[in-house]
């Protein structure tokens, strides 16, 4: 037996599988995750993460079950496969990746059976693990429409306690705007929140809810000034957007907020249609209001950039 030929046939295989085995670690530019709890307590979710790196493959993993995922790829085709149990796992080989410098790709999902009411309150919480480094992480929750948060001390609804809050005016939101997380340093995230009673109260019940409602919001008003010094709504949101709502944005922001949506479609070069899709998700979401004029719109950025 020639035990030197051996050992060096084994250092080979070892060095090639090194080579062709896709390089995920430190290379994690951007990790995003929105999450919008609906009344009936689902919770749709949007993740983006970025990488600056062209990579072959990349894996992402939940703790519980999804539904309804779609996967968007920003630069090179992808092809995606899902595998669904109590767990999920998103696994998507991309094509053509080596002519590419970076990678992006966007995740949208459904969450079930994850808010649990704990007596009269709610709370939504979520597992992050950190399976790479990350150069920056922002992770916002929305509360349904018509929830307020669950304390008079707002942080104390929400943990880790340093979460900053927002509202467009329908919901109340709370993120977290993270830098440079390391591989292995998982994070929880949970709100605690209200929802209208549906049974009829009694008058120190209304009045009650009334002292309660005006303590939040004028801690909302403390908080949000705070915030805004730091990083406006529009700032907070623009990372979660798609590259064509940022170019509706910036048509807005340039015309001082307010525009006839002929206009949009003539400076974006985008078709009518595709400018009518990209106005309603945008409304939906509570950043721009649409006013009919005439055979037009006028379209109004609500959210200060």
């Amino acid at each position: 037996m020639n035990l030197p030929k051996i050992s060096a046939a084994i250092l080979f295989i070892l060095a090639v599988n090194c080579f062709i085995s896709p390089v995920y670690a430190s290379n994690l530019d951007y990790y995003g995750i929105e999450s919008r709890i609906q009344e009936d307590t689902t919770v749709l979710n949007y993740v983006t993460l970025t990488f600056n790196t062209s990579l072959e493959k990349v894996d992402y993993r939940l703790r519980y079950r999804a539904y309804n995922i779609i996967v968007e790829s920003a630069h090179a085709p992808a092809e995606c496969e899902n595998y669904v149990t109590d767990t999920t796992l998103v696994s998507c080989k991309f094509i053509n990746y080596q002519n590419y410098d970076t990678t992006s790709i966007k995740i949208s999902f459904e969450v079930r059976d994850i808010v649990k009411k704990i007596d009269e309150d709610y709370e939504f919480g979520h597992f992050v693990p950190m399976e790479e480094n990350s150069n920056s992480f922002f992770n916002i929750i929305y509360l349904p429409q018509t929830a307020t948060l669950a304390t008079e001390v707002p942080n104390e609804s929400f943990s880790p306690r340093n979460g900053e809050m927002l509202s467009d005016g329908k919901h109340i939101m709370v993120y977290w705007d993270r830098q440079n997380i390391e591989k292995g340093e998982d994070m929880y995230f949970s709100v605690n929140y209200k929802m209208p009673q549906d049974n009829a109260v009694d008058v120190w019940g209304i009045g009650l809810a009334v002292v309660i409602a005006m303590l939040i919001i004028a801690s909302l008003g403390v908080f949000y000034i705070k915030t805004t010094r730091k990083q406006d709504s529009m700032k907070a949101l623009m990372p979660l957007m798609k590259k064509d709502e940022k170019t509706v944005i910036g048509i807005l922001s340039k015309h001082e907020g307010s525009v006839n949506q002929r206009l949009i479609v003539r400076e974006s070069d985008f078709s009518k249609a595709k400018v009518s899709r990209i106005i309603a998700g945008l409304k939906e979401r509570g950043v721009v209001g649409v006013e009919s004029m005439g055979r037009s719109n006028k379209i109004t950025l609500k959210l200060k950039r």
